[in-house]
């Protein structure tokens, strides 16, 4: 028997501040900063699908490139410091340009490091963050229903002009949900193509090259 959702607004998870709803079946852990979603943990058998880095994680904010330099010196060190399980890529997708790294941009934008309010709001974990760099607040609500995770997201433009933007859903699986050698992965999919230009450290690909 599934009972009522609990929701825990001041917890820590592997020494991030977080929170999390859970019930019978699941728990969910959400950062605070980056709103990454750290891990959806199956009760039953133990086992969270979500990747979780080998490396400590930090706040993103807490992240100093002259104290961590084991992030790195690239413009995704912030987010590297921070990253876990499932991320939000918004308003870009992919690393930025030059003159985005130079004003602050990290890759994936900047909902990858920001701030997140966390409230509960009956059975449902409530999560909202102001992009400043972007002119957008993004909202999030998460709710359980039995074994299965309900997630809804809104976005608002807080600029004045329309325009597009990226917004991504990326999910990075992990072990003992992988296992080398064991796990396969099945797509109906027969048909493939590389990205039509130069793609960062992948750049020996042909680009816009068909393949089966």
């Amino acid at each position: 028997m599934i009972t009522q959702d609990a929701i825990a607004l001041d917890v820590r998870y592997r020494d991030r501040r977080a929170a999390t709803i859970e019930n019978d079946a699941l728990r969910v852990i959400v950062l605070r900063e980056g709103g990454h979603i750290a891990a959806i943990e199956h009760k039953a058998s133990g086992v969270n699908p979500l990747w979780t880095p080998p490396w400590p994680s930090i706040e993103p904010s807490s992240y100093d490139a002259t104290v961590h330099p084991q992030f790195g010196s690239g413009s995704d060190t912030s987010l590297l410091a921070g990253i876990m399980g499932h991320s939000l890529c918004l308003d870009l997708f992919g690393g930025p340009s030059d003159e985005e790294a130079a004003a602050g941009i990290p890759p994936h934008g900047d909902a990858s490091i920001a701030l997140f309010d966390i409230a509960a709001e009956d059975s449902t974990l409530t999560m909202r963050a102001r992009l400043t760099r972007a002119e957008m607040v993004v909202e999030r609500r998460i709710r359980l229903d039995g074994s299965a995770v309900r997630i809804e997201e809104i976005v608002t433009n807080l600029a004045s002009v329309d325009r597009p933007i990226g917004w991504t859903q990326h999910v990075t699986l992990g072990p003992p949900f992988l296992h080398k050698g064991a796990t396969e992965f099945r797509a109906s999919a027969t048909r493939s193509k590389v990205f039509e230009d130069a793609f960062g450290a992948h750049d020996y690909l042909e680009p816009g090259a068909e393949f089966d």
